[in-house]
C-alpha cells in the first residue's frame, strides 16, 4: 500500500493512498497558462506529479521531499526484489529447479497488488 508522510509533533505518520476513499482515478481539468502548459508537456507523467503535489500539500510537506521519499521507496523495493529473487533462485537450485523471474517483474507485480488476495 502506498503512503504519504506527514508530521505530527515530533513523530511521523503515514496516510495510506486511498485512505480518503477509493483509489479509482477521477479525471479533473486543470487550467494552465502557456508557460505552465509547456512545463507540463515536458513531464512524463503530469498526473502523477499533480497527485504527489496534492498529497504533499495536504500534509504540509514540500513536493521535493515527497518525491525524494517515493524515489527512495522505489529503490528500496527494487533492492528487496533483488534479494527475494536471489533467495528464490538459491532455493530452486537446492531443489534442482529453475527460477527465472527478474527483480523488476517481481517488484512490478508487488506494486500492482492492491488487495490482500493478490498477495496469495
Amino acid at each position: 500500500m502506498k503512503s504519504t508522510r506527514f508530521a505530527v509533533g515530533l513523530s511521523s505518520k503515514y496516510i495510506p493512498e486511498g485512505y480518503f476513499g477509493t483509489t479509482m482515478k477521477v479525471q479533473k481539468i486543470v487550467s494552465l497558462d502557456v508557460e505552465t502548459a509547456e512545463l507540463a508537456s515536458r513531464m512524463t507523467n503530469f498526473s502523477a506529479f499533480v497527485r504527489a503535489s496534492l498529497r504533499a500539500e495536504a500534509v504540509n510537506a514540500d513536493v521535493a521531499s515527497e518525491m525524494a521519499l517515493r524515489t527512495r521507496w522505489a529503490r528500496t523495493a527494487h533492492t528487496l526484489g533483488e534479494l527475494v529473487v536471489g533467495y528464490a533462485k538459491a532455493q530452486a537450485e537446492i531443489n534442482g529447479e529453475e527460477y527465472d523471474e527478474q527483480p523488476q517483474v517481481l517488484v512490478g507485480r508487488v506494486f500492482s497488488q492492491t488487495r490482500l488476495e493478490d498477495f496469495e
